[in-house]
């Protein structure tokens, strides 16, 4: 179907303004572009602006990423968020591939003694499993989380050692 010159300068037009917001995956252009112009202009729109450079999904999926993992969120959360903003699943693998199980684990750590330290009782299952539990909703691993846990009680039963206790 062919659209006047003037439909097409507004749905670009528009398409810049949503951009110029923040970036956005293609899908995310296109469903909000959808609200306003028909399925063809929309995805001619779309593929116009990652011609001039405007819509980067790598760059996206890299910033989007990060930014997910400093808020604290594991793999399978991000992984989920990644997909639902229309990003292709090899961009998200080689952002994972970026980030390895050392940077959750440390991650995991850094949670643990910010947030739940003080909810956590090792000698206390139900405790743990607490912990555990939210650890997992944020979308961690069992396998990170348990090396994460294990790294924790051991770094306190270290700072306990080094205290002397007199009667």
């Amino acid at each position: 179907m062919s659209y006047t010159e003037e439909e097409r300068v507004r749905a670009k037009r528009r398409a810049l303004y949503i951009l110029a917001q923040r970036d956005h995956s293609a899908k995310e252009l296109y469903d909000k572009l959808i609200k306003n112009y028909p399925p063809e202009l929309c995805s001619l729109t779309v593929e116009i602006m990652k011609e001039y450079g405007y819509l980067d999904e790598e760059k996206y999926s890299k910033k989007l990423y990060g930014y997910y993992m400093n808020k604290g969120w594991g793999r399978s959360k991000i992984r989920f968020e990644l997909k639902r903003r229309g990003l292709p699943e090899g961009l998200i693998v080689l952002c994972e591939e970026e980030y390895d199980d050392e940077d959750f684990i440390d991650e995991i750590k850094e949670l643990i003694n910010k947030k739940y330290i003080n909810k956590l009782d090792f000698s206390d299952y139900a405790s743990v499993q607490r912990v555990t539990a939210a650890l997992a909703r944020r979308g961690f691993s069992y396998d990170d989380i348990k090396t994460a846990m294990r790294l924790v009680r051991e770094e306190l039963d270290e700072e306990n050692d080094d205290y002397e206790f007199y009667e």
